[in-house]
């Protein structure tokens, strides 16, 4: 008789495979063979990562942080019953914003008046309360990245006004600490963490030109201004994205324009950055009503398409995405009714344990 211990790796896998990501902290607890497995990067990088089938991402659905599964059949030219279900969520906090990096989320939570931030590890099913140090404004925003000698994890804190301050949080001392950082831009919209640091859409005092700009976790500083692959203006819409777990995506569109465009980099680095085409699609499909400034999308690379949706004006629900693909493709998916805004973003599952 068969014990799970002495099961075949192949079997093992495909049973771990089809549990929910959040049911495996449960699983690891009952074999040290099993929980090395699921802690395997091959495994992860096989079952959730670039060579996965499903897409994962992360939804605020009513305030709760979920862990989403989208599937895509065939190709963009044949997608077969395109479909999202939910496979985690985390029930305890009420969720006002979250950010992704490296398998982490950062969740910044209220409980009545009171604002937190908790760190959340879905895959190994870890969370961690961060005390913040100083009370929380309406304008400050966060980004979490790595520091690439030592993995170290940090949090920065700042603020989407020109007067910014930023403060950053060390995992190893369990500390925040003041930057000496003085400029003359201000970070205007996005941000989205790759290979440890974090992109933002920022402009400079005064001027009108959008450009990207990387804070780099290993020296705790800014890096120069980078181009984008258009000329956008503050009344246009512009919306990164992370593409797997190494390549951004931009979102472009003119704020008077049926024509909405995609770009994904070749090259990126806290000091460089190049671009190619990857989409380029007519949005007269999307209702009017639609609000593109809280809009959400992301890309998959294989099968040129991305899914994109936004908040209706008129009912303040997010009803229905679209995966949009080339030569006038999309196609609806539908989703749940929420009363509350909804964030979408790729997620790669992560076996690093939270400090």
């Amino acid at each position: 008789m068969s014990t799970m211990s002495n099961l075949s790796r192949d079997l093992v896998e495909m049973i771990l495979s089809r549990l929910p990501i959040t049911s495996l902290r449960e699983v690891r607890s009952t074999c040290k063979r099993w929980n090395d497995l699921i802690k395997d990067p091959k495994f992860i990088k096989k079952h959730y990562g670039q060579e996965a089938k499903e897409i994962l991402m992360i939804m605020i659905y009513d305030s709760r942080a979920c862990l989403m599964s989208l599937n895509l059949h065939g190709n963009h030219k044949d997608l077969v019953d395109p479909s999202i279900k939910q496979i985690g969520k985390l029930d305890q906090v009420k969720i006002i914003n979250v950010f992704h990096c490296n398998g982490f989320l950062l969740c910044v939570t209220k409980n009545h008046s009171r604002v937190m931030v908790l760190v959340w590890n879905p895959y190994l099913g870890q969370t961690k309360w961060i005390q913040l140090r100083n009370d929380y404004h309406i304008l400050d925003s966060f980004a979490m990245g790595f520091d690439s000698n030592n993995n170290n994890h940090k949090i920065l804190r700042f603020s989407y006004s020109f007067n910014q301050k930023y403060e950053i949080y060390n995992f190893q001392s369990n500390s925040w600490r003041v930057l000496d950082i003085i400029n003359n831009w201000s970070i205007y919209r996005g941000d989205v963490t790759l290979k440890g640091n974090t992109y933002f859409i920022a402009k400079e005092k005064l001027k009108v030109e959008e450009f990207l700009i990387c804070f780099d976790f290993t020296s705790e500083r800014f890096g120069p201004f980078l181009p984008l692959s258009f000329h956008p203006r503050p009344e246009d819409y512009v919306l990164l994205s992370a593409v797997r777990e190494d390549k951004l995506a931009v979102l472009f569109k003119k704020h008077d324009a049926y024509e909405m465009e995609i770009w994904i980099t070749t090259q990126i680095e806290p000091n460089t950055v190049s671009w190619s085409s990857f989409l380029k699609f007519d949005v007269r499909f999307l209702n009017e009503s639609f609000l593109f400034p809280y809009a959400s999308f992301f890309v998959e690379e294989n099968k040129k398409v991305a899914l994109i949706y936004a908040i209706d004006r008129a009912s303040g629900t997010n009803q229905k995405a679209y995966i949009v693909g080339e030569n006038g493709y999309y196609r609806e998916v539908a989703l749940r009714d929420s009363k509350c805004w909804i964030l979408m973003c790729s997620y790669v599952p992560s076996s690093v344990q939270i400090e």
